[in-house]
């Protein structure tokens, strides 16, 4: 990648971290906000994949729907080779749509390591030091923890603003309208 293009996202993500003036105020925000970032673009990168794949998610769906009826009316019927044939294909087509589940959650995540690399050519000898409690199983600990604390908590805060947000909101309707009744989507 063009050095010029990784000197402009190094000078906008370091400028997180020189807000406030006060070094631990500045880590802390910057770190959180750096977490937010990573948070919202994947919220917007598996929103496009769920839109990209709706209508093979959506036959997926079916016909898992389809083998499970298939393998109950099979074993209503008594009828044992016909059951384990349907459920095998149930369980085929369940993996298919496990997997497809697996990859739109690594779409959740990729931002991650990014955030983190780059944080280690800033961060890597920045160590937080404990006091006693904390110092008998841990001495100190580096940037790695602060922005996992950080992202667990822009992870929970996004997901309260979600249906204010103007995109998202109607990517929450979305996946409202998918969801089965009584259950949430977190």
């Amino acid at each position: 990648m063009d050095t010029d293009v990784l000197g402009f996202f190094d000078r906008c993500l370091i400028a997180l971290y020189r807000t406030t003036g006060h070094t631990y105020l500045d880590y802390l925000a910057g770190t959180f906000v750096l977490a937010l970032l990573t948070v919202m673009m994947g919220e917007w990168t598996i929103s496009l994949a769920l839109k990209w794949n709706r209508s093979h998610n959506q036959k997926l769906e079916q016909e898992l729907e389809e083998k499970h009826h298939l393998s109950l009316a099979a074993l209503a019927a008594n009828d044992e080779n016909a059951y384990r044939a349907c459920n095998k294909q149930a369980h085929d087509v369940f993996g298919r749509y496990f997997f497809n589940a697996v990859a739109h959650s690594a779409a959740l995540l990729w931002p991650v390591p990014f955030a983190l690399a780059w944080m280690q050519t800033r961060f890597a000898d920045v160590e937080f030091a404990f006091a006693y409690p904390i110092s008998l199983v841990w001495q100190s600990t580096g940037f790695f923890t602060t922005f996992f604390l950080c992202y667990l908590l822009a992870r929970i805060l996004f997901r309260n603003l979600r249906p204010y947000l103007p995109y998202f909101r109607e990517v929450q309707k979305t996946l409202d309208d998918c969801t089965p009744a009584g259950t949430t989507v977190q």
